[in-house]
């Protein structure tokens, strides 16, 4: 987010914002940030090493949050960037916000979904009738 920050500078791009965007910027990214690292913890106390998707998961995490979502970190992850937006208002950051959760979304049903199903079988197919992508 630095470095498009400053490159909407460079550029000379809009830049958004008041005390009330701001406000609700800290409280959105506050909420996401802690959030995460929240998730992140549960993670590491379930024994899966990693919250990201760069390893193959070790566990199966179906408790807390994952009752609700089957993507709560990058829901959380998505909430901070939003919050970062409305806080410093650059409008790269806004596209970087709209850009990451589609992309999220179609490496999470090509990518994640699909290794998932090879890992975890049945107990995941059933986790997907039951608890939403999203919310």
């Amino acid at each position: 987010p630095a470095i498009l920050i400053s490159w909407n500078q460079q550029l000379d791009l809009p830049v958004y914002g008041n005390f009330v965007s701001r406000t609700i910027g800290i409280i959105c990214g506050g909420i996401g940030l802690i959030s995460t690292l929240l998730i992140v913890n549960e993670h590491f106390k379930t024994g899966r090493v990693t919250p990201v998707a760069v390893e193959k998961p070790l566990k199966f995490i179906v408790k807390g949050v994952y009752c609700y979502s089957r993507n709560p970190m990058y829901i959380t992850i998505i909430l901070t960037f939003f919050g970062g937006w409305l806080f410093f208002g650059h409008f790269l950051l806004l596209v970087y916000v709209l850009l990451a959760f589609p992309v999220l979304h179609v490496f999470i049903i090509y990518k994640e979904e699909p290794e998932l199903k090879k890992i975890f079988g049945k107990e995941y197919l059933d986790y997907l009738k039951r608890v939403p992508r999203w919310l």
